[in-house]
């Protein structure tokens, strides 16, 4: 009996990942796929807007806004921002996801803080944006 029990769990637990799967071709919501990303090598300026946000500028016209997770000492007036490095090999940064970095200004040491990347402006977004906060 025990060992009908344990095959029948078995089983099931075969069964339910496979009918909950999706078919060949979907893409489930929220994966790296259907979001907007890039590489952090990819980054080439940025500038600290304000409340605890910055704006990078990636490959191209591409502008993102990232916002602090928490109170990042020294966001608002960094002179350099460095993406920390993450075992393995080279990930894509997409939106929604949460990265570590270390920002520094002129009289300070480097300070760890750890950022969302909140969303790709559109090019009108990009344009509106005062010079002081564009990069």
């Amino acid at each position: 009996m025990t060992r009908l029990i344990l095959a029948l769990t078995t089983a099931s637990l075969i069964v339910v990942p496979t009918g909950c799967a999706p078919g060949p071709g979907a893409s489930l919501p929220g994966t790296a796929s259907n979001r907007v990303c890039f590489y952090q090598d990819e980054v080439s300026s940025f500038r600290p807007g304000e409340s605890q946000s910055l704006y990078i500028r990636a490959v191209g016209p591409d502008i993102f806004e990232l916002r602090a997770s928490a109170h990042c000492r020294d966001l608002d007036s960094a002179d350099a921002l460095a993406f920390t490095p993450m075992p393995g090999p080279p990930r894509r940064l997409c939106v929604g996801d949460h990265v570590p970095i270390s920002v520094s200004a002129s009289i300070s040491p480097t300070t760890p803080c750890r950022v969302e990347i909140v969303r790709r402006l559109t090019a009108e977004e990009a344009a509106a944006l005062p010079d002081r906060h564009r990069p």
